[in-house]
This record gives C-alpha cells, structure tokens and sequence, in this order.
C-alpha cells in the first residue's frame, strides 16, 4: 500500500473543470488519497466568484482544506530574501501553502482543467518512488516550447542524459524560433545551462516528495520555490534547476498515458480562457455536460446558495465603492 498523499489545486475559475479534473482524478486513485488542499485566488476570472461553492458541493463527501492567499501572483520576478521570511508572500505562490502545510508524505499537485483515465499516483508509487529516490515525478520538460527536443536531442524521458555544454546550447537555441527563443537564450547566457530553460517538473501532474522539499526548499533550504517563476522561462524551471543541481532526481511520466489537459478547450490551451470569456464559457459547459454524463451534477443546498448571494452582494459593494473612489480621485487631481 502506498503512503498516504494529499493533493493541491490551485482554483482560479473553472468550477465544472475543477470538479472534473478531481472527480476523475479521485474515481482512479481514491484508495491513495487523504486531504484536498483548494488555495481559493483572491481574484477570480470573468466575474465568476462563486464558483468555489460549486466545487465544494460536488466534494462534500470527501476530506476538503481551503486556503486564501491574501496576494494574487501573476507569475512574475521574485525577490529571494523576501519569499523567505515573508510567508504571506510565499504562501500566495502556487500549491506553496500545501507543500509546507500538508501533514502527509506525498502530495499530488494538478491543474483545474484534467481529465484522468488512469491511476497515475499508483504507478507513480509502484515504478518510481518505491524503485528510486526522487524528489518528483511527473510529465517531465516543456519539449514543445525546446529546440532540444525539436533536434531529437532531448526528451521527458532522456533529460537526465542530454547534459550540453554552454556554447552548444546557445547554438542549439538559435537554430529555432521556439515560443520563448529570446528569453530562453538570455538565461542560458547567464550561465544557467543545464536543465535547460524550459526544463521543469509539470505541475499540472506530479507528486512532489515532501520531507525532500521541506529540507530543500525555501523557507528552510536554499532552493526556489515549486511554484514561482522567480528569473526562469516559467513556472517550476527555477526550482527544478536548483534541484537537479543539488543532485537529485525526478521521474518522466507520461502525462497521456493517464489524463488530458485542457480536453474541454478546442485547441488544448487552459490558458486561454483566463483572456478569452467566450472560451471560458464553452469549456466550462462542456465541463458541466460531462459532469452530468459521468458523475452527476452539484445540488446547491440552501444554505449554500445564501452564502452564494452574500459573496456576489459583497462583490458588488467593493465594486461600487472602487467606482465611486476612482471618481472622486479623479476630482480631486
């Protein structure tokens, strides 16, 4: 039997996404499974703030901790002395209030818009954790986003063994017109080779060894939080350096092999619903038709749907009142 594992999501929208990803998550590795730690954004998208309460009805039979941030991070620079002693800071990063709280040995950290058809945690455990000593394991690389893995030189799976020198990583890199060409080659520069800058632990599926973390990481170790972009490509790289370079390992898992991302989006971009409100809207349907084909819709209580109308009443208030400040700012200069 494997040890028991917490799970961390980060619900920024996406009610229907959200339920999904965990329903289906939970219908294959229950039996892994103790709390759900939800860190609840202290913004939401496209005015949809009452959400979360949908979520917590369709999990009610289930162990739920929520945490709000009182920040909003938006992925951007962070400064290291800061995130250490400030924890408020460092807990409004991505699933980094789980990673220090959870009271268990594992915890398994996915987006808000997957779809499982497969135990992924089991697997994690029975041909990773219990054969190696890894600090993670999961869908391994941006390979997408890597003139690497364009040349064939490098996978998830091979990561460990691609190891170039400075001058043939700039080469490689300029070779391609990747997504990120311009920035990935200032990092590079910098002399931060090797794992290269799209390198990363995906955290839209990954169990994360916690005593291993907690030791490593910041507030008690050196290395950058998981769920910061701190100087690097994007969210993860920078951890995942300072890791790899202080000798520890991690495990390439297929992602497809046991879950879709983004499968309700036509073009397979979560992303895109945060700026695009139509893409919201239909991915959140078709998240909310498979609800209701595969499991079965939330039914709002009373009680729920009261605290549903106090949240959009003081919505509305601190709306209004920002209204009313912006003008009156605006008077008096």
């Amino acid at each position: 039997m494997a040890a028991p594992v917490d799970v961390s999501i980060v619900y920024f929208g996406k009610p229907y996404q959200t339920l999904v990803s965990l329903l289906s998550l939970l219908k294959y590795s229950r039996q892994h499974i103790d709390t759900i730690h939800i860190s609840v954004e202290c913004k939401q998208p496209h005015g949809d703030i009452n959400g979360v309460y949908i979520v917590l009805e369709g999990l009610k039979n289930y162990k739920v901790q929520l945490y709000y941030p009182n920040q909003f991070y938006q992925l951007g620079p962070l400064e290291y002395e800061q995130v250490k002693q400030d924890e408020n800071l460092r807990w409004s990063l991505p699933y980094q209030y789980a990673l220090e709280k959870s009271t268990n040995q594992y915890l398994f950290i996915l987006h808000n818009d997957m779809l499982f058809h497969a135990d992924m945690i089991g697997d994690m455990f029975e041909k990773g954790f219990s054969k190696h000593k890894l600090a993670g394991a999961g869908s391994i690389g941006q390979c997408w986003s890597c003139p690497a893995s364009w040349d064939n030189k490098c996978s998830g799976s091979k990561q460990e063994a691609y190891v170039p020198s400075q001058a043939e990583a700039i080469a490689v890199h300029e070779a391609h017109a990747t997504p990120r060409q311009k920035l990935d080659l200032e990092i590079i520069r910098s002399g931060r080779v090797y794992p290269l800058p799209e390198c990363r632990l995906n955290e839209y599926s990954c169990l994360v060894n916690l005593e291993n973390y907690r030791r490593n990481t910041l507030p008690a170790g050196d290395s950058r939080c998981f769920g910061g972009v701190w100087n690097g490509a994007d969210l993860g790289t920078s951890w995942f350096y300072d890791m790899v370079n202080r000798g520890h390992r991690f495990q390439h898992f297929v992602l497809e092999d046991y879950a879709l991302h983004s499968p309700f989006n036509p073009i397979g971009q979560g992303s895109q619903d945060y700026s695009k409100a139509d893409s919201y809207r239909i991915c959140e349907s078709r998240a909310k038709e498979h609800l209701k084909e595969h499991y079965e819709l939330p039914v709002l209580s009373s009680v729920t749907q009261i605290k549903m109308g106090i949240n959009r009443a003081k919505f509305n208030a601190r709306k209004i009142a920002g209204q009313v400040y912006a003008r009156l700012w605006k008077l008096v200069h």
